[in-house]
């Protein structure tokens, strides 16, 4: 039985078919109706706050979504960046719950299954935006303790500012805090800063900066000091210093100009260097100066230092 040329490229043509569509559905059955779990995160995004409330808790940054379905799908449809808008325009005062549903996910996951959604609701919490102007007042931050520094002619400018945020907390403020900090080194002279008004979460403050002028009262005092200088090194005991003191000359706030505890935190230093037996070099004077004291001109900037003769034992 003869078959004739047509008829050949015909069964060829079929077989091909056959395979093609052999291999798909092999593709099909393990890859595409394979059905797999996985999670992503949904990023939330809001919008329509009406504008006469300000929401102060509930918002939630992201969502996490655990699905199910075709594995080749979900490996594509989990590398996109989702999002989901939730439309706050119904948010009343008070407390609103905003349901999650598969919806978050739009049209593009009909294709699987959600699991499950968490948080399955987020509730928005809410309260009427209030403006009110309150005075300023100051309070001060002083590096130093007690009453060593005093301040006097203090104008802020403006006196007062227009507080804007949630009813609830803007209506418990009766005045705002400037704190002002004040440099121990300033003393005797008057400062002019701006300063940026610290106000509480969700509440801003028009204007947010302002200009305070301010003199510190307490003046300042020149004493002299006798140090010992102090060698900063394993052992010590096996060097000389020359010479053993100074007489440092320093600047202190007028009411600490008597403080013993104060004055004595000052200190003089020197790190020895390499040396040998006998040998000597000079070192760098190191000063560690308490809050608000400053030296005026050191007599020295260096000194000699000596490393002493080790003594030998002596044979019996």
């Amino acid at each position: 039985m003869k078959f004739s040329k047509h008829s050949s490229i015909a069964f060829s043509l079929f077989s091909l078919v056959v395979a093609v569509f052999v291999s798909v559905s092999i593709w099909y059955m393990v890859s595409v109706r394979e059905r797999r779990e996985t999670q992503i995160d949904v990023i939330v995004d809001y919008f329509g706050i009406p504008a006469d409330l300000v929401v102060t808790e509930g918002l939630v940054e992201k969502v996490t979504v655990r699905l199910r379905g075709p594995e080749t799908l979900l490996r594509t449809f989990t590398q996109q960046r989702l999002v989901w808008t939730v439309n706050l325009s119904n948010v009343r005062k008070g407390a609103t719950t905003v349901p999650l549903t598969s919806e978050i996910l739009g049209r593009s996951a009909q294709t699987f299954d959600v699991v499950d959604i968490q948080p399955s609701r987020i509730v928005v919490k809410a309260d009427r935006l209030v403006e009110r102007s309150v005075p300023l007042r100051y309070i001060l931050d002083s590096p130093l303790r007690g009453d060593a520094l005093t301040v006097g002619e203090v104008d802020i400018t403006p006196p007062a500012v227009v507080l804007r945020g949630p009813e609830r907390v803007v209506s418990g403020i009766s005045s705002l805090p400037v704190t002002i900090t004040l440099d121990p080194r300033a003393a005797g002279s008057r400062v002019t800063e701006n300063i940026t008004l610290d106000t509480p979460n969700f509440v801003t403050s028009s204007p947010p900066v302002v200009q305070v002028k301010y003199a510190i009262t307490s003046g300042r005092a020149v004493l002299s000091r006798q140090c010992r200088i102090n060698l900063i090194a394993e052992n010590s005991r096996l060097y000389d210093v020359s010479p053993e003191e100074v007489t440092i000359s320093v600047e202190v706030p007028e009411a600490l100009s008597k403080n013993s505890r104060y004055l004595n935190q000052l200190e003089v230093s020197a790190i020895p260097p390499k040396l040998e037996s006998g040998q000597k070099a000079k070192a760098i004077l190191q000063f560690r100066v308490p809050e608000g004291m400053t030296v005026l001109n050191p007599p020295l900037e260096e000194v000699i230092i000596t490393r002493k003769g080790e003594s030998k034992p002596q044979n019996p």
